[in-house]
């Protein structure tokens, strides 16, 4: 390497470390801003307060992932925002836990459309206004709100296609655990939904499952196995079929999602073990985690 070359290599990598550092810099006073609003947002004790810290809240978010360098970032020291990122696709999400024992979510998508390109599309929670969800192809301003705790990105769906694992607190008798999917189009517009989930009985559009606030719901994507898989939920006593406060899981009895033609496909009562770890267990109960 001659001189000038040299010479230019470490004004490159020097600059580069100068802008990461800038970049570390401005964001950490974000981030410390988003932790204590967030911190409101959960803690407040009227929902007057709580929409109030979260319009700020919602605010500073927005204007840290419009800056450069937002997509790569590492934003684990986000306390109260769940952080997802999967291909060209990352996701900002976080519920508002309000005073009569239900839920608003809210998130943010970030879709990059190149090296140094990308949108953001504010998702609207609007799932109290919906009826019949599993039928419903939906847009982001009538969003089917929940708290994501997985992104699948898997090419075998298709390359627009991305799949999501999410729970919503409900209210104070049932929960329920979500699988969902985006369908990014190629000008950039997005669709919740999409008739891919072939399960035991029909093609869903999203699949819900809802369940007793009492017990816990295992809602799992087995990377080796390139397959989600759940708890089989049945009612108490066949007497409180369809009454969901009474439904949990059948012991040791799962069942499974997997690819094929592009399509989500049931398979019955596989046998798996699933193998703990720590962020499963954060996941079983995010409603003692968003109240804590």
């Amino acid at each position: 390497m001659t001189y000038s070359k040299y010479i230019l290599a470490f004004f490159v990598i020097f600059s580069t470390s100068l802008f990461a550092q800038k970049t570390t810099t401005e964001f950490d006073k974000s981030i410390k801003s988003l932790n204590d609003l967030g911190r409101r947002v959960i803690d407040s004790e009227t929902d007057e307060e709580k929409y109030s810290a979260n319009k700020e809240h919602t605010s500073v978010l927005k204007g840290l992932i419009s800056k450069d360098g937002s997509f790569d970032y590492n934003f684990e020291s986000l306390k109260t925002i769940s952080v997802l990122q999967a291909n060209n696709l990352k996701i900002y999400n976080w519920a508002i836990p309000l005073t009569d024992g239900t839920f608003e979510f809210f998130a943010f998508l970030q879709i990059r459309k190149s090296k140094t390109e990308f949108d953001i599309i504010e998702l609207i929670d609007k799932s109290d206004q919906i009826k019949s969800p599993e039928n419903k192809v939906l847009t982001a301003k009538s969003w089917y709100g929940a708290l994501y705790h997985k992104l699948i990105f898997n090419k075998k769906l298709g390359k627009k296609y991305y799949t999501l694992l999410g729970w919503d607190g409900n209210n104070n008798l049932t929960e329920k655990k979500i699988i969902d999917v985006i369908n990014i189009s190629n000008n950039g517009m997005i669709k919740f939904g999409a008739p891919i989930f072939k399960t035991k009985k029909k093609t869903k559009k999203r699949m819900i499952f809802e369940y007793s606030e009492n017990v816990v719901m295992s809602l799992k994507y087995h990377e080796k196995l390139e397959k989600i898989v759940y708890d089989v939920l049945k009612p108490a006593s066949s007497k409180l079929k369809g009454i969901y406060e009474y439904y949990g899981p059948s012991l040791e009895m799962f069942d499974a999602l997997y690819i094929e033609n592009k399509k989500w496909n049931y398979q019955n009562d596989i046998d798996i073990k699933l193998e703990p770890s720590i962020k499963d267990s954060y996941w079983k109960k995010p409603k003692q985690a968003i109240v804590r």
